[in-house]
């Protein structure tokens, strides 16, 4: 079973009028998720192509970024089993 979390928000009249005419009374909760998970896969999705437009734009950063997710690989390592020996 899912876990949810009750959201509260206030919307103008109007706008909440055609929002029930639009997707009907016991519908809005699932309209509202739906277009949120919707536009948060959007914008991760534009965020990636950026970057890629990015690297693709300028090799040098990719080298860099990938020697620096290296060596954060490496102190996370590092950390880790410096806790676990305590």
């Amino acid at each position: 079973m899912e876990v949810k979390q009750t959201l509260s928000i206030t919307l103008p009249v109007p706008l909440y009028q055609k929002l029930l005419q639009e997707v009907g009374k016991g519908h809005i909760s699932n309209f509202i998720r739906q277009t949120i998970e919707e536009r948060l896969n959007q914008e991760k999705k534009s965020l990636g192509l950026a970057y890629q437009e990015c690297y693709t734009n300028n090799p040098h950063l990719l080298t860099e970024s990938k020697q620096w997710e290296q060596a954060q690989d490496k102190d996370w390592v590092e950390w880790n089993n410096a806790k676990k020996r305590k």
